[in-house]
This record gives C-alpha cells, sequence and structure tokens, in this order.
C-alpha cells in the first residue's frame, strides 16, 4: 500500500467519525428540546404546566386557586352579593360529638376531607340563600363504649345506621379487634344549605350577622371566620362537636 492510498483511508475515516458525531449530538436527549430536563412541558419543576408545585395551573399550595388547608386571617368586610365557590380544602380530624351514643362514648376522626360547591347570596337585609353542597368522607374511630343504644349492648355493624341518621350520607362501621371499639367510614352528599360544615344544621335560607372577622348564620348559629378582599370572600367554619375539627377554608368569587 503506498502513501496515496493510505492518505484517501485516513480521509474517509474522519467524514464517517464526523458524521456519527453528528447523529449522536442530534438525537441526545438533553440537546435542549423543549421536552427534556429543561423544557416547560416535562414534568420535571421547571415548566409552569408541570404540576409539581411551581406552576400556576398545577391546583398545588402555589397555584391562585388553592387555599392549601390554611384557616382563613380574619379581615371583615361587606359580604353583600352573590359568591359563587371558585376553590375548597377542608381538612377534618380530632374529637367528635355523635349524637344518640353512649354518654361515655369516645368518638375521634382520624382522617377527613371535605369539598365545596355552589353558591352564597347574601342580601343587604340581613337575609341570605345557601345554594352550596358540601360532600366528603372521614374515617372515624368509636371506642368500646360507643356499642351501646338507649343503654343495650349492641355490635359495630348495628350502630352504623342510628349515626347515619345524623348527616351522613353513609355510615359503615366493623370491628376494631385491637380496641374493641369500631371503625367506621363515613360520606357525606349535603343537600343544599351546608356551607361546608356537616354535620350540621342545613337551611337554604334564613339570616346572618357580622361583628367583626366573624359571619354567623342564625339558622343554626353557624359561624365563620371571614375576610374579604376585592371581589373573593374566604371563610373557615368555626368548628362544633358534631363536626370535628375542621381546618381550612373556602373560597368564593363575587359575581
Amino acid at each position: 500500500m503506498n502513501y496515496k492510498t493510505i492518505l484517501i483511508a485516513l480521509i474517509a475515516n474522519t467524514f464517517v467519525f464526523a458524521a456519527l458525531l453528528t447523529a449522536c449530538t442530534e438525537d441526545s436527549p438533553n440537546g435542549g428540546g423543549d421536552a427534556d430536563s429543561d423544557g416547560d412541558a416535562d414534568g420535571d419543576g421547571d415548566g409552569d404546566a408541570d404540576g409539581d408545585g411551581d406552576g400556576d395551573a398545577d391546583g398545588d399550595a402555589d397555584g391562585d386557586a388553592d387555599p392549601n388547608c390554611n384557616n382563613v386571617t380574619g379581615c371583615g368586610g361587606v359580604v353583600d352579593g352573590t359568591w359563587t365557590v371558585s376553590a375548597s380544602c377542608l381538612a377534618v380530624s380530632g374529637p367528635l360529638k355523635i349524637s344518640g351514643l353512649a354518654a361515655d362514648c369516645v368518638a375521634s376522626v382520624t382522617s377527613g376531607a371535605l369539598q365545596v360547591a355552589g353558591t352564597w347570596t347574601a342580601n343587604a337585609d340581613g337575609s341570605f340563600m345557601d345554594g352550596s353542597t358540601t360532600t366528603g368522607n372521614e374515617l372515624i374511630e368509636l371506642s368500646a363504649e360507643c356499642k351501646s343504644l338507649s343503654g343495650t349492648a349492641t355490635s359495630c355493624e348495628r350502630i352504623s345506621g342510628p349515626i347515619q341518621s345524623n348527616g351522613y350520607e353513609s355510615f359503615v362501621c366493623q370491628d376494631n379487634i385491637a380496641t374493641d371499639g369500631c371503625t367506621c367510614e363515613a360520606t357525606f352528599n349535603s343537600s343544599p344549605g351546608a356551607l361546608g360544615v356537616v354535620p350540621g344544621f342545613m337551611s337554604e335560607n334564613g339570616y346572618f350577622t357580622t361583628a367583626g372577622n366573624v359571619l354567623t348564620v342564625t339558622a343554626g348559629e353557624q359561624e365563620y371566620t371571614y375576610c374579604v378582599s376585592g371581589t373573593t370572600l374566604t371563610l373557615t367554619p368555626v368548628s362544633t362537636g358534631p363536626t370535628g375539627t375542621i381546618t381550612g377554608s373556602i373560597v368564593l368569587q363575587k359575581q
């Protein structure tokens, strides 16, 4: 083989290597395209629609429509007008008072979440119309003392029906062998008039009052800490015995 043949072979190999290098660069997943680790639609935390907490459209704690289950800081304000629920985040926990069970019965919500939808209208004469509905579910633990109705010992299964009549859509209990009590699953699907408070006194219309940072629906004397800011009304229900401890808020926009 002479020097001319060797030179031609070297030049040909150089072109082949350059072509292979270019192809690898174009096919690399990190080449800077919109679907890579730096792109807006990747789901890794950099894009606005990724759903991880950085984008406005993700529905999490950083999104405009998520109150993040924090109680509202009351500021009061004028509530006259029709308001539509735009977001809600209500968590339920803690001791629970259930009507009809033994006096020494101990009930507690171990986990629960409520969602609110619909409208609420406040009129200048102090009357209101409540077109809101509340849905959700709770996991409830009952002590052994709860397995008694009117002084008669009963089972977890049999106390479900009487408890459900307190305002639950369903209330299903099973024996908890570890505690000798009951583990119960409860669901809510209220008719209009609850506005985030279940079980409770529901009324589609009646009267309300405001004093400082507290809105009171007088039909059931249910109180809410509230704040009106521009066209936004934010409410946190004040917990009662039958509801357990409610944490979070309901956000409504003025029509």
